[in-house]
Order: C-alpha cells, then structure tokens, then sequence
C-alpha cells in the first residue's frame, strides 16, 4: 500500500497482497474482481512497488484505447502522490498504440491508415532511409526528430512532467512536427511502465521488436493483462486466416498492373492460378454451405454462413484441377512470394504503401499446407451476404500463441468477469500450479437491482412461432424509455437483432433524445458519441436513450458514474451463434477438456450479461437497475445471484429508483 494514491475500499487490500505475494513467488495470477473495485490501481501499485524494489519493468496490456487512458490516468495520480518521496522520473510511464495511430503522414493517407504492421514498417523504413540521404525527401517529421535535438529534448521534459496519454502525446508531437512513433522508442528504454495493446506482447514480430526498445529479456518483466476475458478469443483470431474470393481478385488486379508472369516452366499464368482459386471458392460455399446439388437444386432451405471443410478438399481441388503435385504446389507458393516481394519493392519506390496481395496468396497457401489440423478448425464462410466467400483456418486453442507467458518473471491476469477461472486457466495455457482468486463487489447490494421479465426471448425458434413476442419487447423497451427520464442504455445480442428491431419498431414515438452505437464507427466518432449522452445525465439532464450492444466497445471498459447510467435494458440473452466455427470451439474444448458448453457457450455469455450490467456501479454511492428482457435469464443464476423475476416491471423499477431520492 506504500505507493497507494486514495483511500482503499473493501477488498483493495486484499488484492494487492495478493498480487505482491504473486510476484514474490514469480508465480501467475488469474484476478477475478467486480468492475468499479479499482483493479487497475490495485495492479499498478502492487507491481509498481515491487518492480522498483527489484528492478523490473511492468508491461501493462489493454485490448482497448479507452482502458489504455485509465491506465496513465492512475499512474498520473501514483506520481502525484509520490513526489515528495521519490523522484518522479522513477515512476515514469508511456502508452504506445499501434504504428497506424502514431504515424502523422497515415492520418493524411487513406491507404496508409488501412496498413497492417508489417506494411507500415517497410514504408517507415524507406521514408527514413530518404530522410537521411536528403533534405527534401523522405518524412519530415523523421527529419525533424533526428535534426532538430532540443526541441526533441523540450518534448521529452514535457512527457515526463505531464504522463500524456498516447492521444495527448500524439497531439503534441504533430504540433512540434516530431515523429511520435521514434521518440516512443526512445521513451520506452527510461519507462518504468509501458502500456500497450495485445499485439505488442502476442505478435512474434511486434513483441521482438518492443523488447528491442526495451533492451531487456522477457525474465525483467512483469506483465498486467487488462479485461483478460477478452484475451483467448483475441488469440484465436491473431492466429487464424482466410482466403477470400475479394483477395483473390485483388491478386488478379495485380498481375494486370504488374504482369502476369508464368508458373511451372511456362505450364499456366499467375492470373489462370488466381482465377481456378477463384471458381473453387464459390463452388466449396454452393455445395457445403448452401447444400446444391450438381443439378443446382438447394437441399436444405436452412439459411446457414459457414460449414467445416474436409481436411483434404482445397488442397485436392486445387492441385486436381490445376495437374499438379503437392511438390509442385510448393514451386508455385515460392513464386508467388517472390513476385509479391518485388510488387512490394516496386510500389515502394513510388512512395505507395508496400503491399502486395499475391504475396498474401503466397503466405496463405503456406500457412494452410502445414495447418496444424488438431488446433484448427477448416471453414468455408459465406461472408458479405454471398458476395465474399472465404476459406479459413481458425485457431481452436489459444494457447498455441501465448507460450511467452511463463518467460516473463511473473503475470497478472484481471477481469470483473472471468468465472469460471479455471477455463480461461485452461485456455491460454498457464500452469496448474497458478493462483486463482476472486473477490465480490465491493459496493452495497442494496445499490443494485437486477430484473428479468417471463413472456419475452429473442430465441429465434420462438420468435419465428410468436409473431407478439417482439411486439411486447419493444413495448418493455418503450416503457421504461417513456415513463423514467434517467439515461437508459438498451444492450442487444448483436448489431444484427438491433438493425432488426430498427427495422421493425417505431423509434419515432420515443420523445427523447437517442443515441445508436454503429458497428463501423471510427473510435473519435465513438468517443463524441459517449460524451454527448453522458452529459444528458449530468447535472439535472433530460436523459438520453443509448442503444448498443453487448461486448461492444461501449459495454466493456467504459465507465459511466452516478447520473450516467442508471438503468440498463438487455434485450435478449447473448449466446454465441450456432456456427460451424462455434460448433467446432464447443467440440475442441469437449475433447480437451471435457467442458465444451460450459467453457465456449455458457461462460462466454455470462461474461457478456456481467461486463454490460457492470456498466451501472462504478463507485459506493453509484445505484442502478438492470433489466433482462428474456424468459431464459435464471440459466445464469449462478452468475448472476441478485437475479430476481418481476411480474410488474415498471412498478418495480419506479420503486427502486425512488428509493434512491
């Protein structure tokens, strides 16, 4: 507690005993504590007072910008407290976000924004190497970072002093016309915290490369993951990958710019290759995922949008009609990364981003011949409403990309919704021996309330047979928007039920203001749209009606205290969609674990209902209601064990909040 900014609240104390006996023992911990019982702070000051005792670093990972903010919120009010007892500059922390982000010249390039890492980097590359060979070339804000010492010094000074968060920190080095994505590689090897998304710690290559920076080995570090319910399916998409029809015709635009050179001694085109590819996508998604038969006749009118694909049937199909070996395959998969590898060099000399997708082909056809078929589930996609097609390879086990956890001296893993904690153990792999602990929320019970309703289900099967079922839904939603002026969220399944309902009801009739969170919006425009409705509940507001959905970026991670949020309505239960890749996890974690519903379906959804209602209780003296517009709620019981039916919402909702005055 010796670093510790604010007075502790029930439980704090025990948690970071907790965590400091942890990293006493080098051991793994799995933290499972309410959202709003300040796990962040606990983490911080825990590890923080260890790592300067023992001399170690803290990497501290976040899957989200705004949870990345909190971090350097509480690491400013550490500093704060500490600086009449220590130097502050021991205490120093930076937030690094990905290269896209930090890049001044992507903000200004469309195509650059859309750059993977591994792009970016090349591009990077070669502006520096200009930068250097002349004045009037390459980036200038490299430029400026190399030549220009003092005013790079000035904004060193004023990071350390302010602790900006990666926004504020990218501002002010556009506004000097310093290059933020260099002077955070400087700023890192004095740092005492770093915080980072994923990518940084669980990509081979990005995680090389901050280790770099750091110049120390993973045994220095203590590693925080943040929300870590979020992590295994994180990993599992980092290590899957497609092959869309979109891709493929990409390719073939590129050999049309390009040229469209021969393969196997002249035995067929780049552009034939791309175009057989092409035909045996859509024919794999006509027979597996929309049943026709040669006669073009649909056997099941089920509307499905992925199937399994046999382990052999792309391979055979495409070495079959293309009259070549496995052997062979390899020959072409060779040429077409060295093809793309030229394109790449040859758009990077006209100062275009370095990307090639016939080297993309190339990877992929590689990745795909030495699947490791138990940890991969193989799947024909019907994306884009029939108009994107894809095979993919989807990682089953997550573990098979967080081996570099048991290198690092020790690692701390926190969520308020991680129960059962012995699957998300089980799932990235840590040890047997790792410290498994959960602590209740610290708030009174009394603040909550959580109702669910008996007549209603977003169940599909139940719907398609009870026309009235969504009749009543919108009803329930339009009472408690119409009759409380506090601000309301409205948490769906999915964008998809919410279009549904947006479709089907008449959002007109609510006479107040409404906010719609959109599945493609930009992180700002999100961010504005957050601010606009929490200000419709502050100080006196008329209130606001916000509609999102669960395990959105606005369900997770946000906080939303006092008059921000005092009711909150979920419009259905969140179970994972019936897909072949949910049937296919399901089947994995049953084989391995003996656990399939309980650790795929069941878990997962919990999680779900648990981070949106967490949403309304931030702090003691916060109160609020949720409500569970479904007749399946009570299978969560366990999870949920203030659930309690109600046969009279409104009343009872009016009741609760008037308690509250």
């Amino acid at each position: 507690m010796e670093i510790f900014p604010y007075t502790p609240r029930p439980n704090q104390k025990a948690i970071i005993s907790t965590i400091t006996q942890t990293l006493s023992n080098r051991g793994h911990l799995i933290l499972e504590s309410g959202t709003g019982s300040g796990k962040t702070i606990c983490a911080l000051s825990a590890s923080l007072a260890y790592a300067l005792k023992h001399d170690k670093k803290i990497i501290y990972t976040t899957r989200t910008n705004s949870q990345q903010q909190q971090v350097i919120t509480e690491l400013r009010a550490i500093q704060k407290h500490q600086k009449e007892v220590r130097d502050p500059d021991s205490l120093f922390g930076v937030g690094i976000q990905g290269r896209s982000n930090m890049c001044p010249l992507a903000y200004q390039d469309n195509e650059l924004a859309q750059g993977t890492s591994e792009e970016l980097s090349r591009f990077c590359a070669n502006e520096k190497k200009k930068a250097r060979s002349s004045k009037n070339k390459g980036c200038q804000y490299y430029r400026s970072f190399v030549e220009e010492k003092e005013k790079v010094q000035q904004t060193i000074e004023w990071v350390k002093t302010t602790l900006p968060t990666a926004e504020g920190f990218i501002e002010q080095c556009e506004k000097r016309n310093i290059c933020p994505y260099e002077l955070n590689k400087q700023l890192v090897r004095d740092a005492r915290v770093v915080v980072v998304p994923y990518i940084y710690v669980f990509n081979i290559t990005i995680r090389n490369m901050l280790f770099d920076w750091l110049g120390l080995s993973e045994e220095d570090i203590i590693l925080i993951v943040d929300e870590a319910h979020n992590l295994p399916d994180y990993i599992r998409d980092l290590f899957s990958t497609q092959l869309s029809i979109w891709m493929v015709r990409n390719c073939g635009y590129e050999v049309e710019h390009f040229g469209d050179p021969s393969l196997l001694e002249s035995r067929f085109s780049v552009k034939s290759f791309c175009k057989t590819l092409e035909d045996i996508i859509s024919e794999i998604r006509d027979s597996y995922v929309y049943n026709l038969l040669e006669t073009g006749i649909r056997t099941n009118g089920e509307r499905k949008t992925d199937a399994f694909l046999p382990s052999n049937e792309f391979l055979s199909e495409l070495t079959g009609r293309m009259g070549i070996t496995t052997k062979q395959l390899h020959d072409v998969i060779e040429d077409l990364i060295a093809y793309g590898e030229k394109i790449q060099e040859n758009k990077q000399k006209q100062n275009k981003l370095p990307r090639s997708y016939l080297h993309k082909l190339g990877l992929f056809l590689d990745f795909w011949i030495h699947l490791a078929h138990e940890q991969y589930a193989k799947l024909i996609v019907d994306a884009a409403e029939g108009k994107n097609p894809r095979i993919e390879a989807y990682c089953l086990d997550p573990s098979v990309g967080t081996d570099i956890l048991t290198k690092f001296y020790s690692t701390i893993h926190m969520s308020g919704t991680l129960e059962p904690l012995e699957e998300y153990r089980d799932s990235i792999g840590l040890p047997a021996q790792t410290t498994l602990v959960s602590y209740p929320s610290p708030f009174p019970k009394e603040n909550r309330k959580i109702l669910y309703v008996k007549d209603v289900t977003t169940k599909y099967s139940e719907l398609a047979k009870d026309q009235t079922i969504m009749e009543r839904m919108w009803q329930y939603v339009f009472s408690i928007c119409s009759s409380f002026p506090q601000n309301t969220m409205i948490c769906f399944p999915s964008f998809n039920t919410l279009s549904m309902f947006q479709r089907n009801t008449g959002f007109s009739c609510l006479k107040r203001t409404i906010f719609f969170e959109e599945q493609q919006m930009s992180q700002s425009a999100l961010m504005d749209l957050v601010t606009d409705f929490k200000a419709q509940g502050d100080n006196g507001g008329e209130g606001a009606a916000l509609f999102s959905v669960m395990g959105g970026r606005i369900s997770e991670g946000m906080d939303f205290p006092a008059e921000q949020l005092e009711i909150v309505v979920i419009v259905g239960i969140p179970y994972p969609k019936p897909t072949a890749r949910q049937r296919g996890l399901q089947r994995y974690y049953d084989m391995k674990f003996r656990k399939g519903w309980e650790y795929t379906v069941e878990a997962p959804t919990a999680r779900k209902l648990l981070q949106t209602i967490g949403r309304l209780i931030r702090d003691e003296s916060d109160r609020g209601v949720a409500v569970l517009l479904d007749m399946r709620a009570p299978r969560f019981k366990k999870y949920i064990r203030d659930l309690e039916p109600t046969s009279d919402l409104l009343k009872d909702v009016k009741e609760f909040l008037k308690q509250k005055s």
